[in-house]
This record gives structure tokens, sequence and C-alpha cells, in this order.
């Protein structure tokens, strides 16, 4: 006579789960990856893109002033020409790839802003508001690089009075960023591939509700370094976007907080 399954292996029916399906899904979606060198094939890619839209943007403004003011010396052809310290129609048109460069930046600044704070959202949206401006610093050193870059910064110093300086060693745009012009052509094209982590960084900080200008630069690839400069608050500063400049050199602290 066998004896009577136990409770432990007679089988049971699957319990339905209280909440639907679809709210599951939401309350842990399935993460969506991409190969961590995608990166490094969309930059060279949308700075030809700003290039191109910049450069055909310049050059039908310009036709257009030529045509209202009926000569080459209208107000967009007097910038070109100042630019071009005076040296004439010819040094005036060599001067319009330098006003296309200026435009391409500008526009990679407002892309990489708009990105930043929205990166900053998602990764504060189930936190405490961070108060001060040493802790916003550090969120950003070691969860926004982390989440944008798979790497967190290597190196943080403040003197206490406003100024911060992030170092990274081995910053991921700049990793790969090589070509056969040598090493000065290779550092002018960094200036360039630095304008969006710059800005990011800047958008992420205006989210957090701390006023500061970035600036970015690099001596020898593929180190890093960002300075950050806060700002006074003004009526309606936060939702402003701050003046950006890239490639300006850090000035040095005066006493280190150790890594990131």
């Amino acid at each position: 006579m066998s004896r009577p399954p136990s409770s432990s292996t007679t089988p049971h029916a699957p319990i339905a789960p209280i909440a639907p399906a679809a709210v599951h899904a939401l309350a842990a979606p399935v993460p969506a990856l991409v190969d961590a060198a995608l990166p490094a094939y969309l930059v060279p890619a949308a700075l030809k893109a700003l290039t191109d839209s910049a450069s055909y943007a310049v050059h039908r403004r310009l036709e257009a002033e030529r045509e209202a003011e009926g000569s080459a010396e209208g107000a967009f052809a007097t910038e070109a020409a100042a630019a071009a310290k005076g040296k004439g129609k010819s040094a005036a048109a060599d001067a319009v790839p330098g006003i296309v460069e200026e435009a391409v930046v500008t526009r990679m600044e407002r892309i990489g802003f708009m990105v930043g704070g929205f990166v900053a959202e998602k990764l504060t949206a189930a936190r405490a508001p961070i108060a001060s401006h040493l802790d916003i610093i550090k969120f950003i050193c070691k969860d926004l690089f982390l989440h944008v870059y798979g790497k967190q910064i290597d190196n943080l110093r403040t003197n206490h009075r406003g100024v911060f300086v992030l170092q990274s060693h081995a910053f991921p745009p700049l990793a790969g960023l090589s070509s056969f012009r040598g090493a000065a052509a290779d550092l002018e094209a960094a200036r360039v591939h630095l304008v969006f982590p710059q800005a990011l960084v800047q958008g992420a900080l205006a989210r957090l509700g701390m006023v500061a200008t970035v600036t970015a630069e690099s001596a020898q690839l593929p180190q890093c370094t960002f300075q950050i400069r806060t700002v006074k608050h003004s009526s309606g500063a936060a939702s402003q976007q701050p003046p950006l400049s890239a490639g300006v050199p850090p000035t040095p602290t005066r006493q280190s907080l150790g890594g990131a």
C-alpha cells in the first residue's frame, strides 16, 4: 500500500497575479540595451549632420542678405567681414566656415543641455531632492557619468568657494579618438567632441537647481578635465542656458576631496 503524496510534492495550480501583467511590465520594464561602442559611431555622424544643416542655414541667410541689400555688405556679410579682420570680400567668404563651426557648437550645446536635464530627472525621480552643491557634484561624478558613459569620474577637487574640478584619466568619448594627422589635430578634434559632454553636465546641473558654467578641455588624450563654477541665483536663471565654452583650461583648486 503506497503512502499518499506529501504536501510538499503535491502540484498546485498557479496563483493568478493580483495586478495585471501590463502593470508588472511598467513596474519592472525590460532594459533596452545598446552596444557600448554605439556612441563612438553616432557622434561623428551627428557632427556631420549638424555641420551640413548649419552650413545650409548660413549660406541661405547670406544669400538672403545679398538679395535684400543688393550687395555682399548686408548685416550677415558684415559679421563675416569683421571676423576676417577687414581683409575684403574674399576674406569674408573665408570666414564663413568659422561662422558655420560656431553654429554647429551652438546646436550641439542645446542638444547636450536638453539630454543632460532629462537624464538627471530620470536618475533622481525616486530619491529625495539633493540639497547641497557638493552632493549635486558628487551625483554628477558617480551617477550621471556612470549612467551615460559607464565610468565614474576619477577625481574631484574643490576650493569650497563654488569651483569644482572633475578629472577623468580615460574619458570614454576620447578613448578612441585618433587620426593620421598627428596629436595636434587630435586635440583639435577633441575640442569639438567635448561640446556635448560639457553641455550634458550643465543641463543636469540646471535641472537639479544648480546654476553654473561648465568648461571642458583635454591637454592629452584620452584625459579630460571639467571645471564647474557656480553662478549666483537670479530670477529664472535655472531655466535658462548659461554660456558654454569648450577648451578653457581650469584653474587649480586648493583642496582635494579625493576620488569621486
